[in-house]
């Protein structure tokens, strides 16, 4: 089973300043990157849900025919260093783990970031 976890490093998704206001953590961003990843997963035919803010960064939720998802986006945001970006897929809550139903999901959401460029790692 594939992992849950896609890391990669990125200049993009920069967090705006209203969405920088709305963060429960000021040094975890995230929000562009959900905000994106939603919208392409809605064009793509899922049901995902708008953003919110936690505090690892931000959540949204999708439903897919596999099952319901939850999905974490978190960039920490760092003056001097590389930012890292991250995106967790959970069947379920966060906190559990994914299922091997999750893989459609995962694979979908791989290759949107793949089809910007994104170099992934995958854990």
């Amino acid at each position: 089973m594939p992992s849950t976890v896609l890391w990669f490093a990125t200049e993009e998704f920069v967090d705006s300043d209203e969405q920088r206001e709305q963060r429960v953590n000021e040094d975890i961003g995230g929000a562009a990157l959900a905000v994106w990843l939603s919208s392409e997963l809605q064009a793509k035919g899922l049901k995902a849900s708008a953003p919110w803010p936690e505090d690892h960064g931000w959540d949204f939720s999708v439903q897919s025919t596999q099952g319901a998802y939850a999905i974490v986006c978190t960039i920490e945001d760092g003056a001097d260093e590389e930012r890292q970006a991250c995106v967790q897929i959970h069947l379920g809550k966060p906190g559990r783990a994914a299922l091997e139903s999750a893989e459609p999901v995962l694979h979908l959401i791989s290759a949107l970031l793949e089809s910007r460029g994104e170099n992934l790692a995958v854990e």
